[in-house]
């Protein structure tokens, strides 16, 4: 069992980081190189943890979107729709990601958040017509439920004036 938990971990590590990165650290590891503060400490359990917490910071779509090569008659509807995923007005919840994957054709995994399926989504909008990219911002497409407050109220007050 601890050889198949070891292997999953190593191809995991391996598909995130690559392998030549993988290999150097662990030769690193072996002969000694770390210090005593970012060697791993071991519990009395013997399970091993880091004695310094590397805290992961959140890429934004904006930014993601500014770092991409993206053609310059695509890039201000890109830019756009970067700062409506933000703001989760476009594409709000994994469900309406997953809903956008299945029309438009995009390998499906399953994503545990917005944040990690954010590569995937705007490498493929990168590769839409931009005529269609700008009627994805004009029609507001894929911009989650509808504001359905001001409807409920009109029919009830309609109910209201019929009685």
């Amino acid at each position: 069992m601890k050889e198949r938990t070891l292997r999953g971990d190593l191809l995991r590590l391996v598909d995130r980081y690559g392998l030549d990165s993988v290999v150097a650290e662990s030769r690193e590891l072996a002969s000694g190189r770390l210090t005593g503060t970012a060697r791993a400490k071991s519990s009395s359990t013997g399970k091993r943890r880091t004695a310094t917490h590397r805290s992961r910071v959140r890429v934004k779509a904006p930014e993601y979107v500014a770092k991409m090569d993206v053609d310059s008659d695509r890039i201000s509807a890109m830019r756009a729709l970067a700062e409506r995923f933000e703001a989760k007005s476009f594409l709000p919840r994994c469900a309406d990601i997953r809903n956008f994957c299945r029309i438009h054709g995009i390998d499906e995994r399953a994503s545990k958040s917005r944040t990690s399926a954010m590569p995937r989504l705007f490498k493929y909008l990168a590769t839409m017509d931009p005529k269609n990219l700008q009627r994805l911002l004009d029609e507001s497409a894929f911009s989650g439920p509808s504001q359905l407050g001001p409807l409920a109220e009109a029919i009830r007050e309609h109910g209201r004036a019929g009685r």
